[in-house]
């Protein structure tokens, strides 16, 4: 009979083995100020629009947020997870 120690083991194994699987798909990308960035519809629809901008970017927080000024004088702080980098 299997002891439980060694079955936490394995599954931790296959949890950290399926992590580093899919992190090397990952794209590394580093924003910084002043670069454009396109912001994404949240439900976009089939034939429609998937992303809005391009919008500038006027702060990088530590968080994973920056803030993006959407026209002057109004900004917004948006994670970033829901843009891509303007190319």
């Amino acid at each position: 009979m299997y002891r439980w120690q060694t079955i936490a083991q394995k599954r931790e194994q296959h949890v950290n083995e399926n992590l580093r699987r899919a992190n090397q798909k990952r794209r590394q990308y580093d924003y910084a100020a002043g670069e454009a960035v396109l912001k994404k519809v949240h439900n976009p629809t089939s034939l429609g629009v998937r992303t809005n901008g391009p919008y500038t970017i006027d702060r990088v927080h530590v968080n994973g947020t920056f803030t993006i000024r959407l026209r002057p004088g109004v900004t917004e702080r948006i994670n970033i997870r829901r843009v891509v980098p303007y190319r």
